[in-house]
């Protein structure tokens, strides 16, 4: 584009007392990677997007489903009926709002054994911020293991019914997550999206949080971070703020001891996925599919069909949905019984 384009295309936030040419350079030349392709993670890349952000790297494990729709602002029927990646998905709606920056998308689970490779080795490199846009516990307290190993700022986010938080994490500067909360809470304990549903508006709101938080961080307006907790209620008309110096621990497991609990763990082989009956079998041992081989075999047994990204299709013999990616991972819908789903990636897929 000319110099003039680009000039229109920013216009708006150039003409902010805050914001000149040299924090429009910063945002250019920054790299985010936005884990979670969800609720959170649509309206925080969609805005930075729009911003000039120059490199958005784009993780995501899942597809995209009609019940995604009435939330995750990026998607639209088609990629639903389509069941694309949400990575793929995000991706090519960002690259048509915003085709002078660098996208990439990893379709990919965020776990403790694949988390260091994304974040330390794709195309881009170290990211300068990580935008939270998962919907579980534990890949949270991942991302703040990560965080504070390799000293990068922690965008952290969560919304439920219709209650949302966001936070700021700045490794050596703010404490840490695991300083507020020191391990996640009890399996079950907790609402999810597929209890407790989720206020659309919730969401929007705290992924333009993250934006706003990330904006900050990428024109090195540190001192206009929040340094608290926001936490409210859409619903009730109810917020609060909780100050985060106010829960530094001197003895913090992670960012005192640098004890990577949650990045050094033996991963869980099965993991139950959040709004879905269904479970995910993310093997230890990593390796290419043979796609058509493997199609081949399942088509025996089911009805499926091969994309470039994943096989997919239904057993005949149970109404069990499997969909199979190019890593080994994959994901069986209509079971919530972890044994079951070894079982059946045992019998049909292998090791």
């Amino acid at each position: 584009m000319t110099d003039t384009s680009l000039n229109q295309r920013y216009v708006r936030q150039l003409r902010l007392p805050f914001w000149d040419d040299s924090a429009q350079e910063c945002i250019e030349s920054s790299h985010v990677m936005i884990i979670g392709c969800g609720a959170l993670g649509c309206p925080s890349a969609d805005l930075l997007a729009r911003a000039g952000v120059g490199k958005i790297t784009l993780v995501d494990r899942d597809l995209v489903e009609y019940s995604n729709l009435h939330r995750q602002t990026l998607f639209s029927n088609v990629d639903a009926l389509e069941q694309l990646p949400k990575a793929i998905a995000a991706k090519n709606r960002l690259s048509d709002v915003n085709p002078d920056i660098n996208i990439q998308s990893l379709v990919a689970d965020f776990n403790a054994y694949d988390a260091e490779q994304l974040v330390k080795h794709n195309d881009f490199g170290i990211p300068d911020v990580l935008v939270d846009g998962t919907d579980n516990f534990e890949t949270r307290y991942l991302l703040n293991d990560i965080s504070v190993m390799h000293n990068i700022p922690y965008v952290y986010g969560g919304a439920i019914g219709s209650r949302g938080m966001a936070a700021v994490f700045i490794p050596g500067k703010t404490p840490c997550l695991r300083c507020l909360f020191d391990s996640p809470p009890p399996a079950g304990s907790q609402p999810t999206c597929e209890t407790s549903g989720v206020f659309s508006p919730v969401s929007s709101i705290i992924g333009a949080y993250q934006a706003s938080e990330t904006l900050k961080l990428l024109m090195n307006a540190n001192d206009r971070v929040m340094g608290s907790m926001l936490e409210f209620d859409l619903w009730e008309g109810q917020r609060r703020r909780f100050e985060l110096e106010d829960f530094r621990n001197p003895d913090c497991e992670c960012c005192q001891h640098r004890n990577f609990a949650f990045l050094d763990r033996d991963d869980e082989e099965t993991i139950s996925i959040c709004g879905r009956d269904a479970i995910q079998i993310n093997p230890h041992s990593k390796s290419q599919v043979d796609m058509e081989s493997l199609l081949k075999s399942l088509n025996v047994h089911g009805d499926f069909q091969q994309s470039p990204f994943m096989l997919k299709g239904t057993l005949y013999e149970q109404p069990v949905g499997i969909t199979v990616f190019r890593d080994g991972r994959a994901i069986f819908d209509g079971i919530d019984d972890p044994s079951v789903a070894r079982s059946l990636y045992a019998r049909y897929i292998g090791n």
